[in-house]
């Protein structure tokens, strides 16, 4: 259902603008320009704060109002939070940093092969290393083999598995019976690791270990020595090199917006898309070639188009051509996604009107569309 009748409205058009804009780019220029019309201007200030806050976009924007010398059209106290926002993910970046650099230290000393993966990484290839990409975790990726191993490491540096925070109490707590079958039945992930510091102002650190760049049971599998076989080093932080650290994001990408029960939990967010485009324009089409090669070895080129198609519409590049998946970009497949009983569901309008709405994408059965058996099927 078509929850309205408007197209999305000048402070979501911003609000993309500043997903990809750095100081001194024309992106930046663009956003610059529209919100002049913050205020009194046609842009809602509360919905432009909304909308970020939907999309972990809330230290990018102040980030930007800062540096386009718009802060002041925003009132008074909202200036106060997003100046405490931007402040904030600046001290907790560095805290995780400093975390993952430890963590991942002590994993090499063992001898475990690890790469450090997602916001601790992208924060600094992808927005200069100046706070502004939110992130609440340290991402890592290691072998299947010593996953048993990286878990004992993680032990013995404090931390414990199997639990959450209890965020009335700040304790820890067991998960619910249930994410453990989860666990179970998907083992690409180990259940998250927590320590609790002890000290004022980060309540907890938290470590998500991975050994797939892929899901579960799906016909598209990235074997993992390959992947983890040549290394980069970004931020003092062991990291994937560019081909596998592109796709990798890429693929995280379409796992949480194509099943049905990441849709219902937490939906794609727009800085996950702004995160592939600045990967493709920084670093990817450096290694074109080779992210071409691995997608078609592979045979993940569907989860490419699906994801490129989408990234296209939202800020007009050519990543379809540029990645040669354009035979792939049915439109079948694009508004497709794979529902939790088995079967195929499908949404309507495009990426832009998902992503703006507040109301929940309404999914509805369909037929099965073309490429989907290889998303969930290991042959």
């Amino acid at each position: 259902m078509d929850h309205s009748t408007e197209g999305p409205s000048a402070a979501w058009h911003l609000l993309e603008l500043v997903s990809v804009a750095d100081p001194g780019t024309e992106m930046f220029g663009r956003a610059a320009d529209l919100g002049g019309r913050i205020g009194d201007g046609g842009i809602d200030p509360d919905e432009l704060l909304s909308q970020a806050a939907r999309h972990a976009l809330v230290p990018i924007l102040a980030d930007f109002l800062v540096q386009a010398e718009l802060l002041t059209r925003m009132p008074h106290n909202v200036q106060r939070h997003l100046l405490g926002a931007l402040y904030w993910n600046r001290h907790k970046t560095a805290e995780y940093v400093a975390e993952a650099r430890s963590v991942a230290g002590a994993l090499q000393r063992k001898g475990i092969r690890v790469a450090c993966t997602k916001g601790v990484v992208c924060q600094q290839l992808l927005y200069d290393g100046r706070g502004t990409r939110h992130f609440g975790d340290v991402d890592l990726m290691v072998l299947p083999d010593q996953s048993a191993a990286a878990a004992e490491t993680l032990f013995e540096l404090g931390y414990v598995g199997g639990k959450r925070i209890d965020h009335r109490t700040g304790e820890l707590v067991d998960i619910a019976r249930s994410l453990k079958l989860t666990y179970q039945l998907y083992p690409d992930h180990l259940p998250h690791f927590f320590r609790v510091p002890g000290r004022a102002g980060i309540p907890y650190y938290m470590v998500d270990v991975a050994h797939s760049l892929t899901w579960f049971s799906s016909g598209w599998q990235i074997p993992m020595d390959e992947a983890l076989a040549v290394r980069t080093e970004i931020d003092g932080l062991p990291a994937l090199s560019t081909p596998y650290g592109f796709l990798f994001v890429l693929l995280h990408l379409f796992r949480e917006a194509w099943f049905e029960r990441t849709i219902r939990e937490k939906d794609a967010r727009l800085t996950q898309f702004a995160d592939v485009w600045r990967f493709w324009h920084r670093r990817g089409r450096e290694s074109a070639d080779e992210i071409i090669e691995i997608s078609g070895k592979y045979g993940i080129r569907p989860a490419v188009a699906w994801v490129a198609g989408h990234v296209d519409a939202l800020y007009g590049s050519r990543l379809v051509d540029e990645l040669r998946v354009r035979d792939l970009a049915d439109d079948r497949w694009l508004r497709s996604a794979g529902a939790a009983d088995g079967g195929y569901l499908a949404w309507d309008g495009d990426m832009r009107r998902r992503l703006c709405d507040r109301f929940t994408v309404e999914l509805r059965h369909a037929p099965e569309p073309p490429f989907a058996d290889a998303a969930r099927v290991l042959r």
